[in-house]
């Protein structure tokens, strides 16, 4: 292999900088085979409307608040853009920060501090990603207007609607619930005015908080008048 050739690998291939590479080359390798027609590219927005009862009920295996999680996931998913963007897009801007960073502040600065070897290279590596998640978020915020339609539901629309509490229990302090639309449903974050409302039942929309962004509800009565 010519010397130029050897040079460019040791340098794409070391400490941090080899897994970023591979990503990239794996990037590259899928958007030709895409321009080509031999694969999907893939420019639908991501599924992350999961079925909770599909798979065995981890509340019974994880001593944790699982709603709790599942909420804190969802909000970190979406605060980077993952779910608001086809996958393409964000993986291949996410990539391209992730290689430039690994690339750049090692043969920069890191290479100068730590050895190539497995355990700073992981360390390396774990910092890299977040860095790059916090700028692909910051790229890709303009791109949202030209992926996400604007808001058709708002407070001023809900109020007096339906919907479905999705965390165990609702209560005056804390619970989120689904708001049913043609396409995937809201989820709200929501108070009730008193009652504890358990998992799948429905509720009411009787209120809005505008400073805290939560919605009050009551619990829906299935009894007919009188």
């Amino acid at each position: 292999m010519p010397e130029p050739f050897l040079e460019i690998a040791e340098r794409m291939l070391v400490g941090p900088v080899w897994p970023a590479s591979i990503l990239a080359a794996l990037l590259v390798v899928y958007t030709l085979l895409g321009m080509l027609g031999l694969l999907d590219l893939g420019l639908d927005l991501p599924e992350m409307d999961a079925d909770p009862s599909f798979g065995p009920d981890l509340t019974q295996i994880i001593p944790f608040d699982m709603d709790f999680l599942q909420g804190i996931g969802g909000m970190t998913v979406r605060w980077t853009n993952f779910s608001r963007l086809p996958i393409i897009l964000w993986g291949g801007i996410f990539t391209v920060m992730f290689w430039a960073i690994s690339y750049g502040l090692w043969h920069q600065f890191d290479s100068q501090r730590y050895a190539p070897d497995w355990a700073p290279s992981l360390i390396l590596m774990v910092r890299n990603v977040v860095l790059a998640v916090g700028l692909t978020k910051i790229t890709t915020q303009p791109l949202l207007r030209y992926f996400v339609p604007p808001p058709i539901y708002n407070h001023e629309t809900l109020i007096g609607e339906k919907c479905e509490i999705s965390t165990s229990e609702a209560t005056d302090k804390f619970g989120q619930a689904k708001y049913r639309t043609n396409a995937a449903p809201l989820l709200l974050n929501v108070q009730t005015d008193g009652s504890i409302i358990t998992k799948g039942e429905q509720a009411i929309i009787i209120g809005f908080d505008p400073e805290q962004r939560i919605y009050k509800v009551t619990q829906h009565s299935t009894e007919p008048s009188a």
